[in-house]
């Protein structure tokens, strides 16, 4: 097989990269360049509101390089996960952009665009067939389930972009995919070894982050061959070691050795990592593992509700001794106010988080003893409209400075506020309902293609 040479741009499309590394990619004859374009690292919200988590500017600069480059020399973009999540919204931004783009250049190109979102009735009618399973320690799916969802995308596999490729695309803006899958597409359409082709790609899905120093985000190039592939940095000042490419197998994934796709499993139980020079390390022994059935990921959020946050500092000693209690005390006085407004009890949600104190992981915190000398509090207000959630937080607010506690010397205070206004409403607020897998018989079916010349 001739060997394939691959670049990821960056590890997210508007995190950026350097020039000069992309340059130096680009003489490299390249088969393709691609980049991964979002994730659900974030939580669901940018799903639910379909807006990317990065700047149109930061888009922009990104894609324009890639998209210019690509048409010079007339290989093929790929992007995954487009917009961040893959939804129609995010996917339609992204398109946007590159058109705009392709004006400005005046650049002439075939694109296909891959819808991932999925119908509340294709995934009922899955469902009632028993295609769908939880993906984890989860319940199972339900009709109410689905009617509540905002929005629900499926993962695609490498099926859709190869698809797109054979039906003319150079330009493949996808939804939501497999990181890998977008560059394992075109290797495995070309025949390479499955095993090296998919580990390959899940290596350099996050680009820069195989490299050191790691300042940032930069182009990082992969050699497909037949029995091994390379991982090098685009940048000549950075260079890929072993421990760094090892490790990047845990990035994301519950196993060292195991990496699910929709239609296998990467297995790197025997590979070997071999340090070639400074810059590039050279793998070899990766296996992939066919599966039985094909099956996709579903994501799915629901609105949460209407969030009002307010953020504050505390350093009195006296405060800090007794904070849960005293948090206790302004969780009764804020019920007691609500319902004197006509609020239920069940219609708003209100949490105190203590920064410096059990924050990150709660009851769960193994670690007891607590000598720190300040705290700082997040609160924040779930409600069905902003206007329950403003007030109710208008009431925490005034509960956190103004309820006493034993030993208090001042009649009010004892919070440093940073900022005015204290109170900061961020509108609808949307949690995952759907974390499922989707069985299908036809790769493509739940991912509609569609061609446009630019």
């Amino acid at each position: 097989m001739p060997e394939i040479r691959m670049m990821a741009t960056t590890g997210m499309l508007g995190y950026g990269y350097t020039e000069e590394a992309f340059r130096r990619g680009l003489e490299q004859d390249l088969d393709f360049i691609a980049a991964d374009g979002g994730s659900m690292d974030p939580g669901p919200h940018y799903l639910g509101e379909g807006i990317p988590f990065v700047s149109r500017q930061a888009v922009k600069r990104d894609l324009s390089f890639m998209l210019e480059a690509a048409v010079d020399k007339k290989i093929p973009m790929l992007i995954g996960s487009t917009g961040g999540g893959g939804s129609e919204p995010q996917i339609a931004f992204v398109r946007e952009v590159v058109e705009e783009i392709a004006a400005e250049k005046g650049l002439h190109f075939d694109m296909a665009v891959i819808h991932s979102e999925q119908s509340a009735e294709s995934l009922k009618a899955k469902r009632a067939d028993g295609k769908i399973e939880p993906l984890g320690p989860i319940a199972e799916l339900t009709d109410s389930d689905i009617d509540e969802s905002s929005r629900v995308v499926a993962m695609m596999g490498v099926e859709p972009f190869q698809a797109a490729l054979k039906g003319g695309a150079q330009v493949v803006l996808a939804g939501r995919a497999t990181d890998a899958s977008i560059f394992s597409a075109i290797p495995l359409m070309r025949g390479a070894h499955p095993g090296l082709s998919w580990h390959l790609s899940k290596i350099i899905e996050c680009a820069g982050q195989v490299t050191t120093p790691r300042t940032g985000q930069d182009c990082v190039l992969g050699t497909l061959r037949d029995d091994h592939f390379l991982v090098e940095p685009g940048h000549p000042d950075k260079r890929c070691t072993r421990m760094k490419i090892a490790a990047h197998t845990l990035y994301e994934n519950p196993s060292p050795y195991l990496l699910e796709e929709p239609d296998g499993t990467l297995n790197t139980s025997h590979a070997t990592y071999e340090q070639l020079d400074e810059r590039v390390v050279k793998v070899s022994g990766s296996r992939f593992e066919p599966s039985n059935r094909y099956t996709v990921k579903l994501e799915g959020v629901k609105e949460s509700g209407y969030r009002t946050v307010f953020i504050a500092g505390v350093r009195d000693p006296i405060l800090i001794s007794v904070i849960d209690d005293f948090i206790a005390s302004c969780h009764e006085r804020v019920a007691v106010e609500a319902r004197n407004l006509g609020v239920a009890d069940g219609a708003y949600r209100l949490n105190i988080r203590v920064y410096g104190k059990n924050a990150t992981m709660g009851p769960r915190e193994p670690v007891t003893d607590f000598n720190g000398h300040e705290i700082g509090l997040l609160v924040d207000v779930l409600a069905d409209d902003p206007d329950t959630s403003k007030a109710i937080m208008a009431k925490a607010r005034y509960a956190l400075l103004h309820t006493d506690f034993p030993g208090r010397k001042c009649i009010s205070g004892n919070l440093a506020i940073p900022f005015s206004p204290s109170d900061m409403p961020v509108g609808m607020t949307y949690e995952f309902n759907i974390w499922h897998r989707m069985e299908i018989d036809d790769p493509l079916a739940p991912f509609p293609i569609e061609y446009v010349s630019v």
